[in-house]
């Protein structure tokens, strides 16, 4: 079965559990994917960039001000959402947070961060991409705090901030198709076990990637991920906001 055919196909996986400390004290009652970029939040562009690529539900992975992300889904009536709330928002990464989304994963999906923006047509081909697949921006050198993919022929062999040779960032856009799906959820069981629920999702990507074909689709236009507020104010510049 395609990837554009697959059940992966329409669905989306929103990670929005995190509290934004880099952005207080504008997060003090806002949850980072509330923020207005271009009169719109985060969260807003986002879910209108998945309807517009033809996604159909979204499973959504709260915690802090789980209520007010709640509140703003349901405004949407392109989507049909459901929800998993993380009550260790406060001390974990979003690897845990993937992990309580287990049983949302293995019929293959598409994952979002929900503090990064980007370009429709990228979404839009990377679920017409034939496999699992990552988003990476490959014309830009990383930054040291970038998430650095190692790569050769169109493939990702490795994925982590620490790499000493990279061919791009991934943005924070991926998708699964449902054996990779599977296999990612054990590796992301085996952190939990092991008590590792601070780690970067990544981190199970990149046990994942020696052993599955993980391919890349390269973002063309303009991206960000809002972390802190020179990046909230880039984004505003890049989105169309004096």
């Amino acid at each position: 079965m395609s990837s554009t055919c697959s059940l992966g196909g329409v669905h989306a996986v929103v990670l929005a559990a995190g509290i934004g400390r880099r952005l207080q004290p504008l997060t003090d009652r806002t949850p980072k994917t509330l923020l207005n970029v271009n009169g719109r939040p985060i969260l807003g562009h986002i879910l209108s960039s998945l309807a517009t690529a033809g996604y159909e539900r979204v499973t959504v992975v709260t915690g802090y001000e789980a209520d007010q992300v709640r509140t703003f889904c349901e405004r949407c009536d392109q989507l049909a959402f459901e929800y998993v709330h993380s009550d260790a928002y406060d001390e974990t990464n979003n690897s845990y947070s993937l992990w309580l989304a287990r049983e949302h994963l293995r019929e293959g999906f598409t994952l979002v961060n929900s503090d990064t923006l980007f370009p429709v047509d990228c979404l839009v081909r990377l679920r017409e991409h034939d496999g699992s697949a990552l988003v990476v921006d490959t014309a830009t050198q990383p930054g040291e705090e970038a998430m650095k993919v190692r790569a050769e022929d169109g493939r990702i062999f490795a994925i982590g901030k620490d790499l000493d040779r990279a061919e791009g960032e991934y943005i924070g856009l991926c998708k699964f198709e449902p054996k990779d799906a599977t296999a990612l959820v054990r590796y992301l069981e085996e952190l939990v076990e092991q008590g590792r629920t601070n780690e970067w999702y990544e981190t199970a990507f990149d046990r994942l990637a020696p052993d599955r074909s993980l391919g890349i689709v390269e973002v063309h236009d303009d991206w960000i991920e809002i972390d802190d507020r020179e990046d909230l104010r880039t984004g505003q510049q890049l989105w169309g906001e004096a």
